[in-house]
């Protein structure tokens, strides 16, 4: 009988030793994804912020004022856009690099991760010797 108990401790750990590694490898993924998108829709400003550059570029050339590019209020305003996107991404790419890394390495499951307010598993109520 004490050997049963003992048997079905044991699975019921693996189990959610098991579950516990799905768990941080569903995290993992949502927030892989969440990040992608968030580049893609950061990929999509910055075009958009350098599509009004060009077109604020031209507005000056066809004024004959291109010698203003570095005082203009608007390009400043458009070009401090660009860096602020710019340094978004990079964040948000090192973020996803990190997160791979830490996947691609196996990263070890540390107790502050898993959640602990998880039922007992119903084998460790015992059997009847099987």
């Amino acid at each position: 009988m004490a050997g049963g108990r003992k048997f079905w401790g044991k699975i019921g750990e693996e189990v959610r030793t098991v579950s516990n590694r799905a768990r941080l490898g569903a995290r993992r993924a949502v927030r892989d994804g969440v990040l992608r998108i968030d580049l893609v829709g950061l990929r999509r400003d910055r075009g958009r912020a350098l599509a009004d550059l060009g077109e604020r570029m031209l507005v000056l050339w066809s004024a004959e004022r291109l010698s203003a590019v570095e005082t203009d209020p608007e390009t400043l305003r458009i070009r401090s856009r660009v860096d602020s996107i710019d340094e978004s991404i990079r964040a948000k790419r090192d973020e996803l690099e990190r997160l791979r890394a830490e996947s691609a390495e196996g990263a070890a499951v540390s107790p502050a991760d898993l959640d602990w307010s998880a039922p007992e598993s119903p084998g460790a109520r015992g059997t009847n010797g099987g």
